[in-house]
């Protein structure tokens, strides 16, 4: 006998496709930015990972995501910041509306870990914030994410650097981030269905995303001592047990 349970969730699922609708709804996320959601047809992929193919850390690729976290974080969502390269600034974080309360720094012991904990995180309806620097995540690893963002209905961005823009993964958005010059940062969409690949904008770094868009006001783009915010934002170098819906 079919398990009506399991059709029941398999089709309540955000990227099941039914054959008799002609059209397949994705819901999106407003990026806070009109350009950014013009060129992504309504926003960040909602129920989906986002993969940031940045070629370069640290030219304002976080300024893209700023108001995202604090959309989350006011609707009482944990921001997870699961191995960032660099010490996150709170005070920069406090000054773009974010709840320092509502965020929190993990730092995995070895790819086993980052991808568990990173599933963990989108289950338990964190707004998953995840880079990759130790080990390349793979296909499998990241269709597990996607299907855990489709099942908690919230999406994830993964940062990646050094990945070849042409290796195959299911996220379903891949963005690449690039600096156009001092004052821009150059977005071209590699995978987004119904938007052709190599599609591109320029965002300016400062007018249109706000104060904290320039490169040494960003919250990660430099190492600043430990001591600094050793107790503004909540860190943990364990598992996380359970989190806050």
């Amino acid at each position: 006998m079919p398990n009506t349970e399991i059709i029941t969730r398999l089709l309540a699922r955000h990227d099941t496709w039914r054959g008799q609708n002609p059209k397949t709804i994705q819901r999106n996320l407003a990026s806070g930015n009109d350009q950014i959601d013009l060129l992504l047809k309504g926003g960040w992929p909602a129920a989906s990972v986002t993969e940031l193919l940045v070629q370069r850390q640290g030219i304002g690729e976080l300024s893209l995501l700023l108001p995202t976290i604090q959309h989350y974080c006011q609707n009482n969502h944990l921001s997870v910041w699961l191995d960032p390269p660099y010490q996150p600034y709170a005070p920069a974080l406090a000054a773009a509306g974010i709840s320092l309360q509502k965020t929190l720094i993990v730092q995995s012991k070895n790819h086993r870990e980052w991808l568990w904990i990173a599933e963990q995180c989108i289950r338990n309806n964190a707004l998953l914030l995840a880079w990759s620097e130790k080990t390349a995540p793979s296909y499998t690893d990241i269709r597990k994410l996607q299907l855990a963002s489709a099942d908690s209905g919230h999406p994830a961005f993964l940062f990646t650097t050094g990945k070849p823009l042409s290796a195959s993964s299911p996220a379903a958005l891949r963005l690449e981030i690039d600096a156009a010059d001092e004052k821009h940062l150059r977005l071209c969409v590699r995978k987004l269905r119904g938007v052709a690949p190599g599609e591109h904008v320029l965002i300016p770094r400062s007018s249109e995303l706000g104060p904290q868009s320039s490169l040494t006001k960003l919250p990660v783009n430099h190492s600043y001592p430990a001591m600094a915010a050793s107790t503004d934002i909540p860190r943990s170098t364990t598992n996380v047990q359970r989190l806050n819906a």
